[in-house]
């Protein structure tokens, strides 16, 4: 049964990293409407990890470690391109304002 749970415990971790390899790439190609889809299958995937209180090993402990690491310099990624958009939105509407206000 023990090997069992840590077969699966590496798959659902094998799950994780792939999503989280999806959504940095999704992220540097600037494809943001499937984030949010795969966002919700790792969300999904960490949920039902926590209700059958799969135990980690080491191995998978450093592997959660990784992935925790992984996803915070997504995050970190996201957020800088999302500002760098907003950013221009607001310079675009700034001179949309100014144009407006000389006619």
């Amino acid at each position: 049964m023990l090997d069992n749970q840590n077969l699966s415990t590496k798959s659902q971790l094998d799950k994780l990293e792939r999503i989280s390899n999806q959504i940095s790439l999704l992220i540097s190609q600037n494809d943001y409407e499937k984030i949010s889809h795969l966002d919700k299958m790792r969300k999904k995937i960490i949920s039902d990890m926590q209700e059958k209180n799969f135990e980690l090993s080491n191995v998978h402990k450093n592997s959660v470690l990784k992935l925790i690491s992984q996803n915070e310099v997504i995050i970190s990624e996201f957020k800088s391109k999302n500002s760098e958009s907003l950013s221009k939105i607001a310079n675009s509407k700034k001179c949309a304002e100014a144009y407006l206000a000389t006619l």
